[in-house]
């Protein structure tokens, strides 16, 4: 068989088998979702090192149109094709414990397996036709795996994730025949398309659109929110966290950089794009009271950063949002699972619920804390440095509105995650959560692997960007610990990174010396009487209340609460509108239905003079 072929046929054969076994046998469809996985994982590692291949078998010929199930891996596709082998591998570890005693264990065990083939193969996919098939059904298994949430809240989110991502893939449908009506091919290694027309324009948002949807971009991001409250969370940290923002950034990546030659319109477009998704979703992130909400608002916002990247559209900024892409999909996903742990041991999400828990569950905590950093854009760690990348390719494309933006949404974030952490770990323990202890380790490994991912993509980013990031540009990094040089800015991850180990080892050093001392330790009390720390906690909830009290933020945030700027509420309206204004138009009278004829064939007449 063909390398290419293992990571598609490996997982769905294994989802099968899955799907075969008793319901009342739990353990062998564990063991056979982690042979999978992990024989998937071990293949695109492979194909990663094995460098260019192609697999050419002719599928569908109609007339002028062929259609080839063509693969292709080269260095982009490979790398985003490894990390998928690998979140794939993490998850399903991860859900052999979070799932066990689940009643959907087989539904969910197949469901995941297919998602993880499907992805694969869209990314390999060298025909746009075979990878929207791919594409398409990586949409519809979300949906099944969303409603093993088994309520009706599931059941709402699933039907709101797959209208939007449906809707989405129409318009990335209807854009690959637009593509083949201008270049004559649907093979993406051979076309390379210039904008210029209002028609080359067309397709091209038309594409966009369908991966800005699959990665959670505003406006067609709500889906992410909405599955967030009702799909269990490894469903959270697998697909919204890990396999669609690599989907979706790498069809994002492959318009602009491959199919299409961009232009600074285009480029302005997917600039305000990003920036807004920043601010917008960083916003909302603020004032969540569920953590998978909230870290779902916040896995929208980091897509702005990318979007933003891409569309600078020079070298720095480009791969600064590629690098985002992968850091990303690492700490997001790290984040999930630590919120999925915390409501494992505690049957809870509700952050007024939580606190104190750091020292019941350390791994989970500290995985948690350096994600949390990771995506606050702390130093050293990784999405410092591809924020500052992005921050850069703005400073040297003279976008100071921009930059302005994204540095913002990096105040955003770490206050949401402030928030977070002190809601989850810090503060007073409730007295119902007590006897909660850390998870096992099949839930903790995933977490510590991606958490010193966070650290390693931090401290030596030079090895993430000359193996992963720099070739798709062709770019050259020198391996560390040397300079990473881009235009006029320096920084060294590595020297950095010493400096701040020794900084922080003599805060330590300063801090024990200051423990010598003795204190006093006395009960608290208030007008003489003692206190009752249940009833006076202090809950991460009432954070940045205030915000929402403000002038002008009270009704953005009523109206948004209300799903007034939700492009599926909008949609419903729009549609609701458009069907009594269609029925109007059925009079049963015949000239008035060969008016509408004769109109519509005057359009297409338009349409094809366009083109």
């Amino acid at each position: 068989m063909n390398p290419l072929l293992w990571p598609i046929v490996v997982p769905a054969v294994g989802g099968f088998l899955c799907l075969l076994v008793p319901r009342k046998v739990r353990v062998v469809r564990e063991v056979l979702a982690l042979v999978a996985t992990f024989w998937t994982f071990l293949a695109t590692i492979q194909i990663f090192r094995g460098g260019e291949q192609f697999l050419r078998q002719e599928w569908l010929e109609l007339g002028a149109l062929s259609v080839a199930f063509d693969l292709r891996a080269y260095h982009f596709s490979s790398f985003v094709l490894m990390f998928i082998g690998l979140f794939g591998l993490g998850v399903t570890s991860y859900s052999a414990a979070y799932m066990f005693k689940s009643q959907v264990g087989r539904r969910y065990y197949a469901y995941l397996l297919w998602a993880v083939a499907t992805a694969c193969g869209a990314v390999l996919s060298d025909n746009l036709l075979v990878l929207l098939i791919f594409w398409e059904i990586v949409t519809v298994l979300l949906y099944l795996l969303i409603t093993l949430g088994g309520t009706k809240i599931s059941s709402a989110a699933a039907r709101k994730s797959f209208t939007i991502l449906g809707f989405s893939d129409c318009t990335l449908l209807l854009g690959i025949v637009f593509i083949w009506v201008i270049g004559g091919s649907l093979s993406i290694s051979q076309l390379s398309l210039k904008l210029g027309t209002s028609f080359s324009y067309i397709t091209y948002l038309l594409c966009a659109v369908g991966a800005l949807a699959k990665a959670g971009a505003w406006p067609v991001h709500s889906w992410v929110p909405a599955a967030a409250e009702g799909a269990p969370t490894p469903v959270m940290a697998l697909l919204p966290a890990s396999l669609d923002k690599l989907l979706g950034i790498y069809l994002l990546a492959r318009l602009s950089l491959d199919l299409f030659v961009m232009d600074r319109a285009m480029g302005l477009v997917l600039m305000i794009v990003g920036s807004a998704t920043i601010i917008f979703a960083g916003m909302m992130a603020l004032m969540q009271e569920d953590v998978k909400k909230l870290l779902a608002f916040g896995a929208v916002s980091q897509v702005g950063y990318i979007v933003l990247g891409i569309g600078t559209g020079v070298p720095i900024g480009i791969m600064g949002g590629l690098f985002h892409m992968v850091n990303h999909a690492i700490y997001k996903t790290c984040l999930f699972l630590g919120a999925g742990s915390v409501e494992k041991q505690t049957e809870t999400t509700q952050l007024k619920k939580l606190g104190g828990l750091a020292s019941a569950m350390p791994i989970t905590f500290v995985a948690t804390f350096i994600a949390a950093l990771s995506v606050s854009g702390v130093p050293p760690f990784n999405g410092f440095f591809s924020k500052w990348m992005v921050y850069q390719s703005l400073v040297t494309t003279g976008k100071p509105i921009f930059l302005l933006a994204a540095m913002f949404g990096s105040a955003l974030t770490l206050a949401y995650m402030i928030k977070m952490l002190y809601s989850i770990f810090w503060g007073e323990r409730p007295k119902a959560l007590r006897a909660v202890r850390e998870v096992g380790f099949f839930m903790a490994w995933p977490m510590v692997v991606l958490a010193l991912l966070c650290v390693i993509f931090g401290f030596l980013a030079q090895i993430p960007l000359q193996q992963f990031i720099g070739p798709v540009v062709g770019f050259q990094f020198d391996s560390a610990p040397a300079k990473v040089s881009m235009t006029n800015a320096l920084w060294s991850p590595t020297l950095a990174t010493v400096l701040m180990i020794v900084g922080l080892v003599l805060g330590a050093i300063i801090y024990l010396f200051g423990r010598i001392t003795k204190r006093r330790e006395a009960p608290a009390f208030l007008g003489g009487e003692v206190l009752d720390t249940e009833e006076t906690r202090v809950v991460g909830t009432g954070f940045y209340e205030t915000i929402r009290t403000l002038g002008g933020f009270r009704g953005l945030y009523s109206d948004a609460d209300k799903g007034v700027f939700d492009v599926y509420y909008l949609g419903d309206k729009l549609g609701a509108n458009l069907v009594r204004a269609l029925r109007s138009l059925h009079d049963g009278v015949l000239s008035s239905y060969l008016s509408w004829s004769i109109i519509g064939l005057g359009i297409l007449i338009f349409l094809m003079e366009m083109m």
